[in-house]
């Protein structure tokens, strides 16, 4: 016997009498909180679309893969500690041993330190700069942050997919530094 399949889903048109009914519903929410008027509430949505065009435009060429890099470090209290942990590694010192039993990251002590693949922004910028300037296998001299000091050690470093998430993400932060530069590069002031 053969078996009957669901029906395939199809589009639901939107018309313009079920636009205005969603837009008077919205406005009518929106203004009873607000006590704006129509004008500006349009005026609002009428920016917002000139934002997300200008953004289209803007990320248009980016492609949903991000540098990034593959960590584990080491974190301690002190430089004194950093540089003796190194010198440890350096006579072959098993990397994860010293990470469980000095690294005051307890998040990740137990499995060596291991901070996966992450891209830039993701880390403090000391921290991160220092990671993306390391070469594969390549251990770092002792990094300062505001937890204390790391050993950092890079075990992968590449281009790497983003999902749809990720790369909304990174489209945004794009565009955030995009608009940066522009208001620096201008000497645009804003005012409350």
């Amino acid at each position: 016997t053969a078996t009957a399949s669901a029906p395939e889903p199809t589009a639901t048109p939107y018309t313009l009498d079920g636009f205005n009914t969603r837009f008077k519903d919205s406005f009518d929410n929106y203004s009873k909180e607000t006590g704006i008027s129509e004008a500006d509430y349009r005026k609002i949505f009428e920016s917002m679309l000139f934002r997300r065009k200008i953004q289209e435009a803007v990320t248009a060429d980016l492609k949903p893969f991000e540098e990034q890099v593959w960590a584990r470090h080491i974190l301690v209290a002190t430089e004194d500690e950093a540089k003796a942990i190194i010198e440890s590694l350096n006579k072959g010192t098993d990397w994860a041993a010293l990470a469980a039993e000095k690294s005051m990251d307890t998040s990740n002590s137990a499995n060596g330190g291991d901070l996966s693949w992450f891209g830039k922004g993701a880390m403090v910028a000391p921290f991160e700069e220092a990671a993306f300037a390391l070469k594969v296998g390549e251990i770092s001299a002792p990094v300062q942050t505001d937890f204390g000091w790391h050993i950092i050690q890079v075990i992968g470093h590449e281009d790497r997919p983003l999902n749809a998430e990720q790369f909304q993400t990174y489209k945004d932060k794009f565009f955030a530094d995009f608009l940066k530069k522009l208001r620096e590069d201008g000497k645009v002031e804003t005012f409350d």
